[in-house]
């Protein structure tokens, strides 16, 4: 599944995701220092879609970090806060090929969007906390405005941390550069 001379890169880029994981403990252990929601997962996501060149791997192993990080953090499964996720990690694989600050910005704030009006949509509907019409729509929408905000900050910070990491890694060290790239 993983050729030979693409193991290094495929150690980094796992070892990348599951750093940029921990960044959802970090609200919970300080809350006065970490925003909710200002974590790197949106970016761990986009980050994925463009540099794994195996798309299931690219979706398999930020669900997998995902899933153990929430077993860790005792939370639950939420099938649409995970397909939601699967649409930022898509929207990393349209810019696979062309990877600028303009693309990677433009995806993580698609793929934060998406993630806020598909989850927040949902929201509604699973609990009790808002009427289940327009008026409960608009209202979940309104409430989740600040954990929108905190989603692209902490994307753009943690997207700069992330490729910018791995574009320097891949200057120092040319191994870890796509086998398309070195030949």
């Amino acid at each position: 599944m993983i050729k030979q001379e693409n193991i290094y890169r495929f150690v980094v880029l796992c070892a990348l995701i599951v750093l940029a994981a921990y960044t959802r403990a970090l609200p919970r252990i300080a809350p006065q220092l970490f925003l909710w929601n200002f974590t790197a997962v949106g970016a761990l996501c986009v980050f994925a879609g463009s540099k794994f060149e195996n798309k299931f791997l690219a979706m398999a192993i930020p669900m997998a970090v995902m899933a153990l990080s929430d077993l860790f953090l005792g939370n639950g499964f939420d099938l649409i806060v995970y397909a939601s996720f699967l649409l930022m990690v898509v929207c990393g694989m349209v810019i696979s090929k062309r990877t600028t600050i303009t693309s990677i910005a433009i995806a993580s704030i698609t793929g934060a969007v998406l993630f806020f009006l598909i989850t927040n949509l949902s929201y509604v509907y699973q609990n009790t906390w808002y009427p289940h019409s327009l008026q409960g729509v608009i209202a979940s929408y309104v409430a989740g405005l600040p954990f929108l905000r905190n989603m692209i900050i902490g994307d753009a910070i943690y997207g700069i941390v992330l490729f910018g990491g791995l574009y320097l890694l891949e200057k120092k060290f040319p191994q870890l550069a796509p086998a398309r790239v070195r030949r």
